[in-house]
């Protein structure tokens, strides 16, 4: 026999770190896109250059911190599963996607801020990667340690003298301090893991990081893991089941659809507004109103809102994305309500709205503490009230369309932008008259979407089986 020998290739550096680490972003690569069109978007509005270099560092640190909590907890993810499994050169993978996002989320988006609004970029890189290393020990953080800084932060209101304006601007001007500070959280985040890793015993409820109770990939691999994903009762809480749910199709449409849905109980309404809640004594406890100022955290107060309505809107999604979770069975199933699509645009109205209502009670408790204007309060209800009917209607009608889906994670993020935007124009004195007929458009546009949805599904053969 005769042996054909191959030509040595040369070799180049691989780039399935870069397409992992593009592939865990998903629809939030769009923010870090936004984050550096800020600032080059702001100087072509007139905005001054300084004022627009610091402005859009501030978006942009902020969309880093939204991209680093998905795509950092799913990178983490997979390199937990894949260690677990013994894969190879586990290590290496790792630290090359840390440094293929550093590289698009830290250095890229730097460079081009310092060149097209005259920033240095030395802050702007320090800043970026203070945001995504905040971002990362959020996701890994405990969630237990979230009671452990609001304690931190309580003691810190004892202790001796106190932090003026001029020494915080200064610090915050100061790249090598920013730089410290991303390290410190970069630090902090390797030592969850490390705890994680010697443990006895798998953690609980409390103890499980987001980044393990998230999706290790966004396209269906590793079907076992990431189904004890969706099942993680940090993610998932209980549905409790009634009595004679042969009498009651709605609630037994409601148990079938899975976590996010079912009737509520004490432990589901505490899982949902826990996180508002703390959230709310964490911004009055380090956040004070000084000098006439309004507190920043009433900017963020819709999101925060809308927040607890993003569950059972992505439990529709991922039951139409992976249908190996149930969906066709569901159609099966004996007891569901006669008028399938009805039922199911119901359902999903009425737990958006259930879960909404107490955290924007909260948020408006909240907004009473701190002594919010006037117009933040017919704003906030104003603003959740749009967002939730159209991001409801827009889920029903993207169900059945990949097209559709990536259009209602565009809507999210305009959805975001233009909440702050809003609440913004509100906290400097009475917003114009126009933002309340924009909005009440967006309420209108929300009912009509509703109506074009609950028609494309009542004309398809059965709302959630792929024919």
């Amino acid at each position: 026999m005769n042996a054909i020998a191959e030509r040595a290739r040369p070799s180049y550096p691989s780039p399935a770190p870069l397409r992992t680490t593009v592939a865990a972003g998903g629809w939030a690569n769009a923010l870090i896109l936004l984050g550096m069109a800020a600032g080059p978007l702001l100087v072509l509005f007139g905005l001054p250059s300084g004022k627009a270099s610091n402005l859009g560092l501030m978006l942009s640190a902020v969309f880093t911190m939204f991209w680093a909590m998905l795509a950092g907890a799913r990178l983490i993810a997979l390199t937990v599963h894949a260690a677990r499994l013994r894969l190879p050169h586990t290590g290496r993978q790792a630290l090359l996607c840390g440094l293929a996002a550093g590289v698009l989320v830290v250095l890229v988006p730097a460079l081009i801020m310092a060149m097209t609004t005259g920033g240095g970029f030395a802050l702007a890189a320090a800043a970026l990667a203070a945001a995504t290393a905040l971002g990362l020990f959020w996701v890994s953080m405990p969630p237990w340690m979230m009671w452990v800084l609001i304690a931190s932060g309580v003691a810190a209101r004892w202790l001796p003298g106190s932090l003026d304006d001029a020494t915080a601007r200064a610090w915050l001007g100061s790249p090598l301090f920013i730089a410290v500070l991303a390290a410190l959280l970069f630090v902090a985040s390797a030592s969850c893991w490390w705890w994680m890793a010697r443990r006895p015993r798998p953690p609980g409820t409390w103890s499980t990081p987001m980044a393990l109770a998230l999706p290790a990939d966004g396209r269906g691999s590793l079907e076992q893991a990431q189904q004890a994903n969706w099942n993680s009762p940090l993610f998932a809480p209980d549905t409790p089941i009634g009595s004679a749910l042969h009498r009651e199709p709605q609630q037994a449409l409601a148990i079938a659809l899975g976590p996010g849905f079912g009737r509520a109980s004490l432990r589901n309404v505490l899982a949902t507004q826990g996180p508002i809640v703390a959230v709310a004594v964490f911004w009055l406890l380090l956040g004070t109103t000084a000098g006439g100022k309004t507190h920043i955290g009433l900017i963020f107060a819709p999101l925060m809102v809308l927040s607890t309505a993003f569950a059972p809107m992505i439990r529709l999604q991922t039951l139409f994305w992976r249908p190996a979770l149930g969906l066709h069975e569901l159609a099966l199933l004996p007891g569901l309500p006669a008028r399938p699509a009805p039922s199911l645009a119901a359902q999903l109205g009425r737990q958006a709205i259930a879960r909404s209502l107490p955290a924007l009670a909260v948020m408006a408790g909240f907004g009473l503490a701190v002594d919010a204007p006037r117009g933040y309060y017919l704003m906030l209800g104003w603003t959740c009230a749009g967002s939730l009917f159209l991001m409801s209607g827009a889920t029903l009608l993207s169900l059945r369309s990949r097209p559709g889906r990536w259009a209602c994670a565009a809507l999210v993020v305009a959805l975001i932008l233009g909440l702050m935007a809003t609440m913004l124009a509100t906290m400097r004195g009475d917003p114009p008259s126009w933002l309340h007929t924009a909005w009440s458009l967006v309420l209108i546009a929300g009912v009509f979407l509703q109506g074009a949805a609950l028609a494309r599904l009542r004309a398809l053969p059965h709302p959630w089986l792929q024919n």
